[in-house]
């Protein structure tokens, strides 16, 4: 997703790009992602959730800019607990995050229960202390948003090169001059290197580390259904969406744990979490089990922007890669062609990792 809206906006202000895809676009993590576009509780510090912010207005600033071929689905995201720590935890969050101009609203006891009762119709929540509604959040389908920007960076002259992984780099004079593949050379003035779980390898070619951390996770959908969620749904035990073409997608978490294999009996496992709140899901088969790997980078905030060690190899990687993907590609289109650096990216350079290995200071 980042790999394509860097070349979309690279490309749409006169750059000549080349688009190197190792398997075929979207075919790692994007293809196993949720999706959820959001600045919600854990976004934060202060400056993080602005940034995530940003992210949100470049969707809509995006989807503006191509005439409706987006299909992104802005109903929202709802969670809640029942009581105990983390109906507290949530209560806080939201607090701080309406304090900070995020569009939440909770409610508690019996106010809670209605309002899920509205918004979600054919959802069981279960005992409720505290819900929390987020109208300002969306969810995108990630392999037709990637194929719709690579379509039309291709219109403004990118070439998509695919099957096509890269063996090594040509350096001179301690910048990237060249990329070569099975299928040739690839000169280059600068190289963008937006490969997901593949960043690491292709940037130390180049000398370069990224530091990324194990960060799996498995998601199911399922086989189309009646329209039964339209918000994104944070449930206690589970989290889901449903596609525009009846699909349903669903998790345990967002943040990478120790996760089995995606094996049809764990994803069964799954099914029956989240069919705890959506008693209509065992209506449907189980479609696929996918087990993926988040971009995840040590500290967990993104890293973009040049490497110091070679000045025309820019990095970008971050585990909020869909709700940031719009936002990055403006911005790394303005850095390598404007050669400014923009003062919001400032904490997320590559650089913070080489004194002392301290997680980012983030105000």
């Amino acid at each position: 997703m980042l790999g394509a809206s860097i070349a979309y906006h690279l490309a749409r202000r006169g750059a000549r790009v080349t688009v190197l895809e190792k398997e075929r676009p979207a075919a790692g993590t994007t293809s196993r992602s949720f999706a959820w576009i959001n600045a919600t509780f854990s976004k934060e510090p202060r400056a993080y959730f602005d940034l995530n912010m940003q992210g949100i207005a470049h969707w809509h600033r995006l989807e503006e800019e191509l005439a409706g071929e987006l299909k992104v689905d802005w109903s929202g995201s709802v969670e809640w607990h029942p009581p105990g720590e983390a109906a507290e935890a949530l209560r806080k969050a939201a607090q701080r995050h309406q304090e900070w101009g995020h569009a939440s609203a909770a409610t508690e006891g019996a106010a809670a229960q209605q309002e899920l009762t509205q918004r979600l119709p054919h959802v069981t929540p279960g005992e409720v202390q505290i819900a929390a509604y987020s109208s300002q959040e969306g969810a995108v389908d990630a392999v037709q948003a990637v194929a719709v920007l690579l379509d039309h960076a291709q219109r403004f002259g990118a070439q998509v090169e695919f099957p096509s992984q890269v063996t090594s780099l040509q350096l001179d004079h301690g910048r990237v001059c060249g990329v070569v593949t099975p299928n040739g050379e690839v000169a280059c003035d600068a190289l963008v290197v937006a490969c997901g779980i593949d960043t690491p390898a292709v940037a130390a070619m180049a000398g370069v580390a990224v530091p990324l951390k194990d960060a799996p996770g498995v998601l199911i959908h399922s086989t189309p259904l009646p329209p039964l969620t339209g918000p994104v749904t944070l449930a206690p035990k589970a989290h889901f969406r449903q596609y525009a073409d009846g699909r349903v997608v669903a998790g345990v978490d967002f943040g990478g744990s120790e996760v089995p294999d995606a094996t049809f009996d764990y994803g069964r496992e799954l099914m029956a979490r989240a069919a705890e709140y959506l008693p209509a899901l065992p209506g449907a088969a189980l479609a696929t089990v996918s087990r993926g790997q988040r971009v995840m980078p040590l500290d967990e905030y993104p890293i973009v922007g040049f490497a110091a060690a070679r000045p025309n190899l820019y990095v970008a990687a971050m585990h909020s890669g869909i709700t940031l993907a719009a936002l990055m590609g403006h911005s790394a289109a303005t850095e390598i062609l404007e050669g400014v650096r923009l003062d919001y990216l400032a904490p997320y350079r590559l650089e913070r990792f080489q004194t002392a290995g301290q997680p980012a200071t983030l105000c």
